[in-house]
């Protein structure tokens, strides 16, 4: 990315909440290459304070926060936005005022946490996963090289990462134990955990729940998906295709053309998730020399491939 600081600009309805939330933490995270703004189509007027409370125990900041109208950016003068993200349900069907510069928009649809009843206690609760899944959305879109890319491209892969199968992605170190226990749970092979330079996600439901895990190592334009594995208690719900699909959108957006996976039973990857066997004579030779190829995986594994985008 060049030095340029890109405008963001997060849409909701009442800008109390969400796009609150939005603001303030990419105005951190983005570490001043971003500069995030928020904005409501009908605001309420004032901010939510457990949109506050939550930001507040994140670490984030917490000052200077208002619910305005969208009509301020649309004014003479006001700053020109480079990505515009719609973040409630309501906003994303709404007629937006035309945008000076004609920045790129994607819809990332998160519940309304204001919307929940009950004690101080389930509101929090319920802030506090909205916080979780902006941050997971906001952290995806940071990983995306969007200077070197057009537009309309680009646009494609963010509503992807809005879209997520339903499940969230959290990235996690590769050695962290809860993985490893569940690698090996599934008889798959923990020891080069440790030496691999890849990506490694913890996933769970919208409800919170962990799902399963997976992970990928690139190798120049090929991705190595490996790792992948579902608890007992979450099987037979679609969780690993899920995965698998995530793994394949991740790929793609980090420059991979294609995928390969390695594994003793080639059912579950073939079908709709569209793998097809390959000798290994046809597989990259960087692939063939990774340790879950060389020395980790059965010699009797199959080696699954397919392009990654999806």
């Amino acid at each position: 990315m060049h030095d340029r600081i890109y405008n963001v600009l997060f849409l909701c309805t009442g800008n109390s909440a969400r796009s609150i939330l939005a603001e303030s933490i990419l105005n951190t995270e983005g570490k001043g290459r971003f500069h995030a703004y928020s904005a409501g189509s009908q605001p309420k007027g004032e901010v939510n304070p457990f949109a506050l409370k939550v930001l507040d125990a994140l670490g984030y900041p917490t000052g200077g926060f208002r619910s305005k109208s969208w009509d301020e950016f649309a004014e003479p003068g006001a700053p020109e936005m480079d990505f515009i993200f719609t973040v409630c349900d309501s906003a994303a069907g709404e007629a937006c005022p035309v945008w000076p510069g004609h920045p790129m928009t994607a819809h990332w649809g998160i519940e309304d946490p204001a919307a929940v009843e009950g004690i101080d206690i389930e509101k929090e609760r319920a802030f506090s996963l909205a916080a979780r899944y902006m941050k997971n959305r906001i952290m995806a879109f940071l990983n995306l090289k969007h200077d070197s890319v057009d537009r309309l491209w680009l646009t494609t892969k963010l509503q992807a990462i809005g879209r997520r199968e339903g499940l969230e992605a959290e990235e996690i170190n590769s050695i962290d134990s809860d993985f490893a226990t569940a690698l090996q749970a599934a008889s798959l092979p923990t020891e080069d955990l440790a030496e691999s330079k890849g990506k490694f996600f913890r996933f769970a439901d919208r409800q919170g729940k962990p799902v399963g895990y997976g992970g990928i190592e690139f190798y120049g334009k090929d991705a190595l998906l490996r790792s992948i594995t579902v608890p007992p208690e979450a099987q037979k719900h679609g969780h690993g295709s899920a995965i698998t699909r995530l793994l394949l959108r991740y790929a793609d957006i980090q420059g991979a053309e294609t995928g390969y996976l390695l594994t003793t039973n080639a059912a579950p990857f073939r079908g709709k998730l569209g793998f097809h066997p390959v000798d290994r004579s046809a597989v990259p030779a960087a692939i063939l020399a990774s340790p879950q190829a060389s020395r980790l995986c059965p010699a009797t594994a199959f080696v699954l491939t397919r392009s990654v985008s999806i």
